[in-house]
């Protein structure tokens, strides 16, 4: 393959390639290889057809269109990579010498990553924020585990705060029923506060086989727009009323809820494990600011494209939320009151942003040199082929896309890393 740059700007780049005889040989075999195993030709068994056997059933046309398309997606990735090119959108295509089977020399003009000029990142500096557990976390944790083994008693009198309640609720505003606001079966401590201000006040006083209608506001800053600061009615039937024992907090109590002598064991290992989480929470707030703070000082317009794909895998990631809970993407913007466009409106500068980042992070990669090793790849697919044991996953594990995103996620880990290096070097 022979390629040569013929016009480049900031944004776009023409690349003119010819293809070598090898590539286009390699192409038609290629080609053959694909159409024999339909080809059904009398004197030989199924897939076995000589390649002019299956120039004649398939016809020539179609030979040299495909032949021609392999050809040119390999010479333009070869192209791409000696040039070092990254595309950001699909090459337009002009085609300027086949001789079929012989010569092949075209045009790609392609929309390529605009560069980006980074701050001098060496020098962001940023200090960590020290992580303190509070005596109250435990002490929450540790009546969090007395709930969880105490003695479920049932209630013979009318339910209070700290009983459980099992229930079944619908809610509805203006007479219409909120998606998400129906259950049945659904246990609810009173006094958990897990529930919209002043719904589990209204359940104080309720016996096993009764029903209660009443009113919730629900707040002002609620997530879900439609239903900020607006009154629902819900809809109450109690299954069971059940009123808890909890035990005391003692070397016995230790020893039921894990492997421990003494209550001091088991406090300093929650205290241990809030620690941990605590300080992988303050990890990934760290590095979300560090990155934000670098991103900040980066002035760059995000091209259009790069801007909508984002947008676009964002609505995807919305989708698969939705999904989940049984939602669709129409049924949300329904309830929070907003067309598709003022969704896209209201994603766009997070998608900008994550755009930039993107830019970011690959440019101090390549500035420092980093890169994901071949066994470092390896590694982290042998992790998920212990995990997913499943035939279809452990093929896809085995495709290119997998590898690439294996590739990508530890050079943003180790880019991270560095930048995080840098920002606490004194």
């Amino acid at each position: 393959m022979k390629a040569e740059i013929t016009n480049q700007t900031d944004n776009q780049v023409t690349l003119k390639i010819a293809a070598t005889a090898d590539q286009i040989k390699h192409a038609l075999e290629h080609t053959y290889d694909h159409y024999r195993p339909k080809v059904k030709a009398s004197g030989f068994r199924a897939g076995k057809a000589p390649d002019n056997i299956v120039a004649r059933e398939i016809g020539d046309e179609a030979i040299q269109a495909e032949t021609l398309e392999h050809t040119m997606s390999h010479a333009y990735s070869d192209a791409l990579a000696e040039y070092d090119v990254a595309p950001i959108d699909q090459p337009k295509i002009n085609l300027i010498k086949w001789v079929p089977y012989e010569t092949l020399e075209f045009e790609a003009t392609v929309e390529v990553m605009p560069s980006v000029d980074l701050p001098d990142y060496k020098k962001i500096k940023k200090a960590v924020k020290p992580v303190k557990i509070e005596s109250a976390k435990v002490d929450e944790m540790i009546e969090d585990l007395r709930r969880r083994v105490a003695k479920r008693i049932p209630a013979l009198n009318a339910a209070a705060m700290g009983d459980e309640v099992k229930i079944d609720f619908e809610g509805k505003k203006e007479g219409k029923i909120i998606e998400g606001a129906v259950s049945k079966n659904y246990t609810l401590k009173l006094g958990s506060n897990t529930f919209i201000p002043g719904f589990e006040e209204e359940l104080v006083g309720v016996k096993v086989g009764e029903g209660k209608s009443f009113e919730v506001t629900f707040p002002k800053d609620y997530h879900e727009k439609s239903l900020a600061g607006q009154p629902v009615t819900f809809k109450v039937n109690v299954h069971e009323v059940t009123r808890l024992k909890l035990p005391e907090v003692n070397d016995e109590f230790a020893g039921e809820v894990g492997p421990f002598k003494t209550v001091a064991e088991l406090k300093a290992d929650i205290k241990d494990q809030l620690k941990a989480e605590a300080e992988e929470s303050a990890k990934r707030e760290y590095e979300n600011e560090l990155l934000d703070e670098i991103a900040g000082k980066v002035k760059f317009k995000v091209p259009e494209k790069m801007a909508t794909q984002q947008l676009e895998r964002m609505k995807s990631e919305i989708s698969q939320r939705l999904m989940s809970s049984g939602m669709t993407m129409e049924q949300y913007l329904e309830m929070q009151g907003k067309t598709q466009d003022e969704l896209e409106k209201e994603l766009r500068p997070d998608a900008e942003k994550r755009v930039i980042l993107s830019l970011v992070l690959q440019e101090v990669a390549k500035a420092e040199k980093l890169t994901a090793t071949e066994d470092e790849i390896e590694a982290e697919l042998d992790a998920l082929r212990m995990r997913y044991t499943d035939p279809k996953m452990q093929e896809q594990l085995n495709s290119h896309d997998v590898r690439n995103d294996i590739f990508n996620h530890i050079l943003t880990t180790k880019t991270i890393a560095k930048l995080v290096e840098y920002a606490q070097k004194k």
